[in-house]
Protein backbone atom coordinates (compact mmCIF):
# COMPACT_ATOMS: atom_id res chain seq x y z
CA UNK A 1 0.00 0.00 0.00
CA UNK A 2 1.44 3.43 -0.94
CA UNK A 3 2.46 5.58 2.01
CA UNK A 4 -0.01 8.18 3.32
CA UNK A 5 1.61 11.46 4.38
CA UNK A 6 0.19 13.40 7.33
CA UNK A 7 -0.11 17.17 7.06
CA UNK A 8 -1.27 19.46 9.85
CA UNK A 9 -1.09 23.07 10.97
CA UNK A 10 1.26 24.63 13.50
CA UNK A 11 -1.43 25.27 16.12
CA UNK A 12 -1.12 21.58 17.05
CA UNK A 13 1.96 22.54 19.14
CA UNK A 14 3.55 19.15 18.45
CA UNK A 15 7.00 18.49 19.94
CA UNK A 16 9.25 18.94 16.89
CA UNK A 17 11.25 15.74 17.37
CA UNK A 18 8.11 13.64 17.66
CA UNK A 19 6.64 15.23 14.53
CA UNK A 20 9.88 14.57 12.65
CA UNK A 21 10.00 10.95 13.81
CA UNK A 22 6.47 10.36 12.50
CA UNK A 23 7.06 12.29 9.27
CA UNK A 24 4.33 14.85 10.01
CA UNK A 25 4.45 17.92 7.75
CA UNK A 26 3.47 21.13 9.54
CA UNK A 27 2.04 24.16 7.71
CA UNK A 28 2.52 27.36 9.73
CA UNK A 29 -0.27 29.75 10.59
CA UNK A 30 0.54 33.44 10.41
CA UNK A 31 0.79 36.22 12.94
CA UNK A 32 -0.10 39.79 11.87
CA UNK A 33 1.70 42.44 13.93
CA UNK A 34 1.41 45.96 12.58
CA UNK A 35 2.09 45.80 8.85
CA UNK A 36 4.06 42.56 9.00
CA UNK A 37 3.02 38.91 8.76
CA UNK A 38 5.24 36.42 10.59
CA UNK A 39 5.13 32.68 10.09
CA UNK A 40 4.32 30.79 13.27
CA UNK A 41 7.59 29.76 14.89
CA UNK A 42 9.68 32.47 13.25
CA UNK A 43 9.65 34.71 16.35
CA UNK A 44 11.02 33.96 19.78
CA UNK A 45 8.56 34.53 22.61
CA UNK A 46 10.60 37.51 23.77
CA UNK A 47 10.41 39.08 20.31
CA UNK A 48 6.72 38.22 19.99
CA UNK A 49 5.67 39.96 23.19
CA UNK A 50 7.98 42.93 22.55
CA UNK A 51 6.45 43.52 19.12
CA UNK A 52 2.92 42.92 20.44
CA UNK A 53 3.48 45.52 23.16
CA UNK A 54 4.95 48.05 20.72
CA UNK A 55 2.14 47.96 18.15
CA UNK A 56 -0.89 50.17 18.61
CA UNK A 57 -3.11 47.74 16.72
CA UNK A 58 -4.51 44.38 17.87
CA UNK A 59 -2.33 41.42 16.98
CA UNK A 60 -4.16 39.00 14.69
CA UNK A 61 -3.58 35.43 13.64
CA UNK A 62 -4.23 34.28 10.10
CA UNK A 63 -4.86 30.90 8.51
CA UNK A 64 -2.34 29.44 6.07
CA UNK A 65 -3.10 30.30 2.47
CA UNK A 66 -4.40 27.46 0.25
CA UNK A 67 -1.11 27.70 -1.66
CA UNK A 68 0.78 26.66 1.48
CA UNK A 69 -1.31 23.53 1.87
CA UNK A 70 -1.06 22.82 -1.84
CA UNK A 71 2.72 23.03 -1.57
CA UNK A 72 2.63 20.52 1.30
CA UNK A 73 0.47 18.15 -0.78
CA UNK A 74 2.79 18.60 -3.74
CA UNK A 75 5.88 17.81 -1.66
CA UNK A 76 4.20 14.69 -0.27
CA UNK A 77 3.46 13.49 -3.79
CA UNK A 78 7.01 14.27 -4.97
CA UNK A 79 8.33 12.38 -1.94
CA UNK A 80 6.60 9.18 -2.99
CA UNK A 81 3.41 9.31 -0.92
CA UNK A 82 0.28 7.93 -2.56
CA UNK A 83 -2.11 9.99 -0.45
CA UNK A 84 -2.33 12.79 2.11
CA UNK A 85 -4.32 12.98 5.31
CA UNK A 86 -4.55 16.65 6.28
CA UNK A 87 -5.71 17.33 9.83
CA UNK A 88 -6.63 20.85 10.94
CA UNK A 89 -7.66 22.61 14.12
CA UNK A 90 -11.32 23.32 14.85
CA UNK A 91 -13.08 25.16 12.02
CA UNK A 92 -15.01 27.01 14.72
CA UNK A 93 -11.87 28.94 15.64
CA UNK A 94 -10.03 29.32 12.35
CA UNK A 95 -10.38 29.30 8.59
CA UNK A 96 -7.54 26.77 8.34
CA UNK A 97 -9.86 23.88 7.49
CA UNK A 98 -11.41 25.82 4.60
CA UNK A 99 -7.94 26.70 3.33
CA UNK A 100 -6.93 23.04 3.35
CA UNK A 101 -10.15 22.06 1.53
CA UNK A 102 -9.56 24.73 -1.13
CA UNK A 103 -6.05 23.36 -1.61
CA UNK A 104 -7.50 19.87 -2.03
CA UNK A 105 -9.56 21.16 -4.97
CA UNK A 106 -6.43 22.66 -6.53
CA UNK A 107 -4.56 19.38 -5.99
CA UNK A 108 -7.28 17.47 -7.85
CA UNK A 109 -6.42 19.51 -10.95
CA UNK A 110 -2.64 19.51 -10.54
CA UNK A 111 -2.19 15.99 -9.13
CA UNK A 112 -4.88 13.81 -10.72
CA UNK A 113 -5.34 10.52 -8.89
CA UNK A 114 -3.58 11.76 -5.75
CA UNK A 115 -5.90 11.19 -2.78
CA UNK A 116 -6.18 14.12 -0.36
CA UNK A 117 -8.42 13.81 2.70
CA UNK A 118 -9.04 16.82 4.95
CA UNK A 119 -10.34 16.32 8.50
CA UNK A 120 -11.32 18.91 11.11
CA UNK A 121 -10.18 17.34 14.40
CA UNK A 122 -12.35 19.75 16.40
CA UNK A 123 -9.47 20.50 18.76
CA UNK A 124 -7.06 23.25 19.73
CA UNK A 125 -3.36 23.08 20.64
CA UNK A 126 -2.37 19.59 21.83
CA UNK A 127 -6.02 18.48 21.98
CA UNK A 128 -5.72 18.84 18.21
CA UNK A 129 -2.14 17.57 18.31
CA UNK A 130 -3.13 14.31 19.99
CA UNK A 131 -5.60 13.63 17.16
CA UNK A 132 -2.76 14.19 14.67
CA UNK A 133 -0.42 11.88 16.60
CA UNK A 134 -3.07 9.15 16.85
CA UNK A 135 -3.67 9.25 13.09
CA UNK A 136 0.05 9.23 12.25
CA UNK A 137 0.71 6.33 14.62
CA UNK A 138 -2.18 4.32 13.21
CA UNK A 139 -0.85 4.85 9.68
CA UNK A 140 2.60 3.72 10.82
CA UNK A 141 0.94 0.54 12.16
CA UNK A 142 -0.62 -0.15 8.76
CA UNK A 143 -4.04 1.49 9.02
CA UNK A 144 -5.79 2.74 5.89
CA UNK A 145 -6.21 6.49 5.34
CA UNK A 146 -9.92 6.15 6.14
CA UNK A 147 -9.25 4.32 9.41
CA UNK A 148 -6.60 6.87 10.38
CA UNK A 149 -9.02 9.72 9.65
CA UNK A 150 -11.64 8.09 11.86
CA UNK A 151 -9.05 7.65 14.61
CA UNK A 152 -8.29 11.39 14.43
CA UNK A 153 -11.98 12.23 14.74
CA UNK A 154 -12.42 9.94 17.75
CA UNK A 155 -9.42 11.29 19.62
CA UNK A 156 -10.23 14.88 18.70
CA UNK A 157 -13.75 14.39 20.02
CA UNK A 158 -12.49 13.01 23.36
CA UNK A 159 -9.47 15.22 24.03
CA UNK A 160 -9.84 18.13 26.43
CA UNK A 161 -7.72 21.23 26.97
CA UNK A 162 -7.43 23.29 30.16
CA UNK A 163 -5.10 26.07 31.19
CA UNK A 164 -4.19 28.67 33.79
CA UNK A 165 -3.60 32.18 32.46
CA UNK A 166 -0.82 34.36 33.79
CA UNK A 167 -2.61 37.51 32.56
CA UNK A 168 -5.84 38.46 30.78
CA UNK A 169 -4.16 41.40 29.03
CA UNK A 170 -3.66 39.63 25.71
CA UNK A 171 -7.20 38.27 25.63
CA UNK A 172 -8.41 41.83 26.17
CA UNK A 173 -6.13 43.21 23.46
CA UNK A 174 -7.52 40.68 21.03
CA UNK A 175 -11.10 41.56 21.95
CA UNK A 176 -11.81 38.16 23.49
CA UNK A 177 -12.64 39.61 26.90
CA UNK A 178 -13.68 43.18 27.82
CA UNK A 179 -10.92 45.42 29.17
CA UNK A 180 -12.90 45.87 32.36
CA UNK A 181 -12.55 42.13 33.02
CA UNK A 182 -8.79 42.42 32.63
CA UNK A 183 -8.59 45.42 34.95
CA UNK A 184 -10.70 43.68 37.58
CA UNK A 185 -8.60 40.52 37.36
CA UNK A 186 -5.42 42.57 37.68
CA UNK A 187 -6.74 44.57 40.63
CA UNK A 188 -7.96 41.48 42.50
CA UNK A 189 -4.92 39.40 41.49
CA UNK A 190 -7.17 36.76 39.94
CA UNK A 191 -5.90 34.19 37.46
CA UNK A 192 -8.62 32.61 35.30
CA UNK A 193 -8.74 28.95 34.31
CA UNK A 194 -10.14 28.13 30.88
CA UNK A 195 -11.28 24.82 29.45
CA UNK A 196 -11.94 23.62 25.90
CA UNK A 197 -13.91 20.51 24.98
CA UNK A 198 -16.36 19.44 22.27
CA UNK A 199 -15.69 22.59 20.26
CA UNK A 200 -16.45 25.05 23.06
CA UNK A 201 -14.26 27.21 25.31
CA UNK A 202 -15.47 28.24 28.75
CA UNK A 203 -14.31 29.44 32.14
CA UNK A 204 -13.65 26.62 34.61
CA UNK A 205 -12.59 28.67 37.61
CA UNK A 206 -10.56 31.52 39.10
CA UNK A 207 -7.67 31.36 41.56
CA UNK A 208 -5.28 33.77 43.22
CA UNK A 209 -2.13 31.64 43.26
CA UNK A 210 -0.29 29.52 40.76
CA UNK A 211 -0.14 26.61 43.20
CA UNK A 212 -3.92 26.57 43.55
CA UNK A 213 -4.27 26.89 39.79
CA UNK A 214 -2.11 23.82 39.16
CA UNK A 215 -4.13 21.89 41.74
CA UNK A 216 -7.35 22.91 39.98
CA UNK A 217 -5.98 21.65 36.67
CA UNK A 218 -5.37 18.25 38.25
CA UNK A 219 -8.88 18.29 39.69
CA UNK A 220 -10.20 19.00 36.19
CA UNK A 221 -8.36 15.98 34.78
CA UNK A 222 -9.65 13.72 37.55
CA UNK A 223 -13.21 14.95 36.99
CA UNK A 224 -13.07 14.07 33.27
CA UNK A 225 -11.28 10.72 33.34
CA UNK A 226 -12.36 7.28 34.49
CA UNK A 227 -9.09 5.54 35.27
CA UNK A 228 -8.27 4.39 31.74
CA UNK A 229 -4.94 4.72 29.94
CA UNK A 230 -4.31 8.47 30.12
CA UNK A 231 -2.34 10.44 27.56
CA UNK A 232 -1.46 14.01 28.49
CA UNK A 233 0.60 16.93 27.25
CA UNK A 234 1.70 19.87 29.38
CA UNK A 235 2.04 23.15 27.47
CA UNK A 236 3.30 26.53 28.57
CA UNK A 237 4.19 30.04 27.46
CA UNK A 238 7.43 31.10 29.10
CA UNK A 239 6.50 29.22 32.30
CA UNK A 240 8.89 26.22 32.38
CA UNK A 241 8.93 25.87 36.16
CA UNK A 242 5.15 25.71 36.43
CA UNK A 243 5.08 23.24 33.54
CA UNK A 244 7.65 21.04 35.28
CA UNK A 245 5.66 21.04 38.53
CA UNK A 246 2.43 20.23 36.71
CA UNK A 247 4.15 17.35 34.88
CA UNK A 248 5.52 15.97 38.14
CA UNK A 249 2.11 16.20 39.80
CA UNK A 250 0.46 14.43 36.87
CA UNK A 251 2.99 11.60 36.99
CA UNK A 252 2.62 11.19 40.74
CA UNK A 253 -1.15 11.46 40.86
CA UNK A 254 -2.46 9.96 37.62
CA UNK A 255 0.44 7.95 36.08
CA UNK A 256 -0.27 8.69 32.40
CA UNK A 257 0.94 6.15 29.85
CA UNK A 258 2.22 9.09 27.81
CA UNK A 259 3.20 12.54 29.02
CA UNK A 260 4.55 15.14 26.61
CA UNK A 261 5.78 18.65 27.33
CA UNK A 262 5.80 21.38 24.71
CA UNK A 263 5.85 25.16 24.29
CA UNK A 264 2.87 27.05 22.94
CA UNK A 265 3.66 28.31 19.45
CA UNK A 266 3.47 32.05 18.83
CA UNK A 267 -0.04 31.96 17.30
CA UNK A 268 -1.32 30.34 20.49
CA UNK A 269 0.88 32.33 22.88
CA UNK A 270 -0.30 35.69 21.55
CA UNK A 271 -3.79 34.91 22.89
CA UNK A 272 -2.66 33.74 26.33
CA UNK A 273 0.31 36.00 27.00
CA UNK A 274 3.31 34.94 29.11
CA UNK A 275 2.87 32.78 32.20
CA UNK A 276 0.29 30.42 30.72
CA UNK A 277 0.46 26.75 31.72
CA UNK A 278 -2.02 24.13 30.65
CA UNK A 279 -2.59 20.58 29.55
CA UNK A 280 -4.40 18.48 27.00
CA UNK A 281 -5.50 14.95 27.76
CA UNK A 282 -7.65 11.99 26.75
CA UNK A 283 -8.03 8.31 27.59
CA UNK A 284 -7.38 5.53 25.09
CA UNK A 285 -10.30 3.35 23.97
Amino acid sequence: MPRTAVVTDSSACLPSQLADDLGIVTVPLGLVIGDHVYADGSLSLAALFRLADETKRPVRTTSPAPAQFLDAYRRASDGGAGAVLCLTLSAGFSGTYESAVTARGLAEEELPGFDVRVVDTGGLAMAHGFAVLAAARSLADGASPGAAAEMARRVGGRARLAGLLGTTRYLARGGRVPWIVHWAAQLLRIRPLLGFAEGRARSIGRVRTEERGLARLLEYVRAHTSGGALRAAVMHTDAPDAARRLSEALCGDLAPVELLQTDFTSVMAVHTGPGFVGLAFYEDD
